[in-house]
């Protein structure tokens, strides 16, 4: 009675294999054209680095030997570049730059190819930044030093100083004229606050623009759209000494030792100078110019026999007036700068180097912000000394002018 069963039984699953065999077959001629599906192997790392409308896509290699190239497609497929592989060491990085880009956010997808043609499954990057005129529009030029645009210095040379740089600044090119009249430029890297230009034709323009990246490690620097003037330098002269006289209002320092404040413009940078008694600080004395005057610079030589040291100024102001009230006020003064001595060695109080010396012997120079009222009197307030005493003394100044 079961045998007729178990016949029927082995005829199904006879039918049931032979079913699973046609449809193997089929699916293997249809679908897979009678080949085996391969994947090559993906690449890892990858990154981008962006640019002026363009970007940079980087990433290590699969080590996958029959991978051919990488093919990198955007704007939803509907554009691509083929990227041959140099490489199949993981440990190396290859790369491709997209050029002609928008200003954007992109998201990128690259896919593996072998020498059948093959591709692996891809891999997608997105939010790629691309950066262009818009952001490029929102950048300012590195500022100028507010207090101390520019210094004279002894040599002859000026030296043109900026605040301290943005995070993302990279340079900026200063572009004058020499004084044989021929274009040329300099350029301050971020990490540097001044520049020195030797060859400046004075009283001729100067402009200055910045590059910036608009984050670290993009491939290309955005210059700002257009560059900023940088104030006109002049050249300048010495303000005529015999013109100056010594002016004692009731709220002046007085001398002391016999060192007089006319010694401060003797032409002579021996002794004496001028010194003060012991008082207490700040403590100004006045000069009158003889002629309302625009300031330009300030050479002052301390007293050699205490260098940096005793009552030599460190720290002190020049003001200015037309107008001195005779009581002594400041009333109707104006700040013309603030100073402070240097020391190039840097060395303690009573210590100096050769470098010192020398420095001094030049006679320190001091550079007035530019654009000053003309002022025919002028006030030394002494905030401090080199030796932190009660009185000051110095051996001579000069005063110069711009020409302008």
């Amino acid at each position: 009675m079961k045998q007729p069963n178990n016949i029927i039984i082995v005829l199904f699953m006879g039918l049931a294999l032979m079913g699973c065999k046609r449809y193997d077959q089929d699916y293997k001629s249809d679908f897979l054209k009678n080949k085996e599906n391969v994947y090559p192997g993906l690449a890892s790392n990858l990154h981008y680095y962006p640019g002026n409308l363009r970007v940079e896509l980087v990433w290590h290699p699969s080590p996958d030997p029959t991978i051919s190239n990488y093919v990198v497609k955007w704007n939803n497929g509907m554009d691509s570049t083929i990227v041959p592989a140099t490489t199949q060491n993981p440990a190396d990085s290859i790369s491709v730059v997209i050029p002609n880009l928008k200003e954007y956010v992109y998201s990128f997808k690259l896919i593996a190819k072998d020498k059948d043609g093959n591709s692996s499954i891809g891999q997608s990057i997105d939010n790629v930044r691309v950066y262009g005129n818009a952001f490029a529009a929102n950048l300012s030029n590195r500022p100028p030093d507010p207090a101390k645009p520019y210094v004279y210095n002894n040599d002859g040379s000026v030296s043109i100083n900026f605040i301290k740089a943005d995070s993302n600044n990279v340079s900026t090119v200063i572009k004058y004229t020499d004084n044989t009249g021929a274009a040329r430029q300099k350029t301050v890297a971020a990490k540097d606050n001044s520049v020195m230009i030797s060859d400046l034709k004075f009283g001729t323009p100067i402009t200055y623009q910045s590059t910036y990246v608009p984050v670290k490690n993009a491939i290309d620097d955005f210059f700002v759209p257009d560059a900023d003037d940088f104030p006109i330098i002049y050249e300048i002269a010495e303000v005529n000494k015999s013109k100056m006289t010594a002016v004692h209002l009731p709220s002046d320092v007085s001398s002391a030792y016999g060192w007089e404040l006319p010694y401060l413009w003797d032409k002579s940078t021996n002794e004496p100078g001028f010194h003060t008694p012991g008082q207490n600080f700040p403590i100004w004395f006045t000069i009158d110019l003889g002629n309302p005057t625009e300031l330009a610079r300030l050479k002052l030589w301390q007293r050699t026999s205490g260098l940096y040291n005793y009552g030599n100024p460190k720290v002190f102001e020049i003001w200015g007036t037309n107008n001195p009230n005779s009581n002594g006020d400041y009333s109707g003064w104006t700040k013309l700068a603030s100073f402070t001595s240097v020391k190039p060695s840097g060395l303690p109080t009573g210590q100096n180097s050769t470098e010192d010396a020398n420095f001094a012997a030049q006679g320190e120079s001091f550079t007035f912000p530019p654009g000053g009222a003309p002022v025919r009197y002028i006030r030394f307030k002494i905030f401090q000394t080199w030796g932190n005493t009660n009185y000051f003394h110095a051996l001579e100044i000069t005063l110069f002018a711009p020409v302008k």
